[in-house]
């Protein structure tokens, strides 16, 4: 068996407190000027909110990493900025100047039409080391702020919610959600408290009901990563798969399989699952098992209920578990895609590096990114199409529970695709053609690979 997914640093949790420290001048404007639309702007570097012609909540999308003299580095994590600044007009240029503990943080841009901004950032990460970017973010439909609800110019009505013209279909994907403070046990530690934060702000993303990260099976995988790391050379020898335990290793042994480890900790519920990575950190764990095609299925689940999140390194090796259980209930995401509907900076290309390996594309790996679709009830696929930027078809693998029995083993009403070769950089779309309650619906939504 191959190790599971080892990929880099996505996305980071809370880092230190931001303070903004001026504004953007004017904005709102009087007759004949245009503002950027209330609500939700997301991008692949840059999300904020605008409430009551104010923008709130600015946060990275991610990380921003960099490296300086004498292996020098820093991390300006997901965490929003305190504060506020008056929202510009369109076309109007603006520069958000930010600080903290390590220094000074400029978002500088401009809303180019009511829907759509991009600027550049320059921010300290470190106490040697500075990072610099581009960024670009568009309004996410449907999410008119709280504080204009009941009123009857809150925005513009259309559909579909939330996803705008990066949903075409006749059936749209669950919308986004806000995200709710993560629900942890009080003994959390930094990691587990890191991983629940990043766990739901994608749930939100995709729509799917909150999971509560509970303390026996964080115990249950934080028991089996140290016994894992603690054993690597016993499990190399024998050949062991890293999501069984063996006694005769040694200490720290809690049980055969996740459902053993979950009951020795103390969680009554024995249907639980278990992912695996390698990778040092709780970002860079799930951001590997969110490129995989098997792995991500119980992370994005709709009816994931409970889980847990253990880790552990030594100079040889490292290993992060997550052992998730699932209640059934979906709430009203019956269906969930990711991409999501007009997320931009996919990657191009995925490795394949996953274990159990997916049936590898006719040239081998690596292919073109995962995309997965996940419906309630009874639904029958009766033709799938990927198309790039131009229109033109994209060859493709597609799976589904009738022909991978590994993908019917995590869950049979997920369906995946994934190209045949890397995807150029730009805009392609996404065409499932379904049977619902015997109805014929289209499922279509476009992503962008790169920024």
């Amino acid at each position: 068996m191959r190790p599971h997914p080892s990929t880099v640093v996505t996305i980071a949790a809370a880092c230190s407190s931001w303070a903004w420290v001026a504004c953007v001048g004017g904005g709102s404007g009087g007759a004949g000027v245009s503002t950027p639309s209330p609500g939700l702007w997301q991008g692949a570097d840059l999300t904020f909110r605008i409430e009551d012609s104010t923008v709130v909540g600015a946060a990275p999308a991610g990380p921003w990493s960099c490296a300086g003299d004498g292996g020098c580095k820093g991390t300006i994590a997901a965490a929003a900025f305190a504060g506020s600044a008056p929202a510009p007009a369109v076309g109007q240029a603006f520069a958000w100047q930010l600080t903290s503990s390590y220094g000074q943080v400029t978002v500088s841009g401009s809303f180019s039409t009511p829907t759509l901004a991009a600027g550049t950032f320059d921010a300290a990460a470190g106490p040697c080391c500075s990072v610099k970017g581009a960024w670009s973010a568009s309004w996410v439909p449907g999410s008119t702020p709280a504080s204009d609800a009941g009123k009857t110019d809150a925005g513009p009505i259309g559909p579909p919610p939330g996803w705008g013209a990066s949903s075409t279909g006749s059936w749209h994907p669950a919308q986004p959600r806000a995200a709710t403070a993560a629900k942890g046990p009080a003994d959390a530690g930094p990691p587990q408290a890191e991983a629940a934060g990043i766990l739901e702000k994608l749930r939100a993303q995709l729509g799917v009901p909150p999971a509560v990260q509970v303390g026996a099976l964080n115990a249950a995988a934080q028991a089996h990563a140290s016994f894992y790391v603690a054993h690597k050379a016993k499990y190399d020898k024998a050949g062991l798969s890293p999501h069984k335990e063996d006694a005769s290793f040694g200490a720290g042994f809690t049980g055969v399989d996740p459902s053993a480890r979950a009951k020795a900790a103390g969680y009554p519920n024995p249907a639980v699952g278990e992912v695996m990575a390698f990778t040092g950190s709780p970002a860079g764990a799930i951001a590997g098992w969110i490129e995989t095609v098997y792995h991500r299925v119980p992370l994005v689940h709709p009816g994931l209920s409970e889980w847990g999140y253990g880790q552990a390194s030594s100079s040889k090796t490292a290993a992060e578990v997550i052992n998730a259980a699932h209640a059934g209930s979906t709430g009203s995401a019956d269906l969930v895609v990711l991409p999501w509907p007009g997320q931009t900076g996919v990657a191009a290309s995925w490795s394949g590096n996953e274990g159990p390996q997916p049936p590898p594309p006719p040239g081998g790996y690596p292919s073109g990114p995962v995309i997965t679709a996940r419906f309630a009830g009874v639904v029958a696929v009766t033709a799938h199409d990927l198309f790039d930027g131009a229109g033109t078809p994209v060859p493709h693998v597609w799976l589904d529970a009738a022909n991978d029995k590994t993908l019917a083993s995590f869950d049979a009403k997920t369906v995946v695709l994934y190209a045949h070769k890397p995807l150029a950089a730009g805009s392609h779309r996404v065409r499932l053609q379904v049977k619902r309650a015997g109805q014929a619906e289209t499922v279509e939504w476009t992503f962008k690979v790169g920024p």
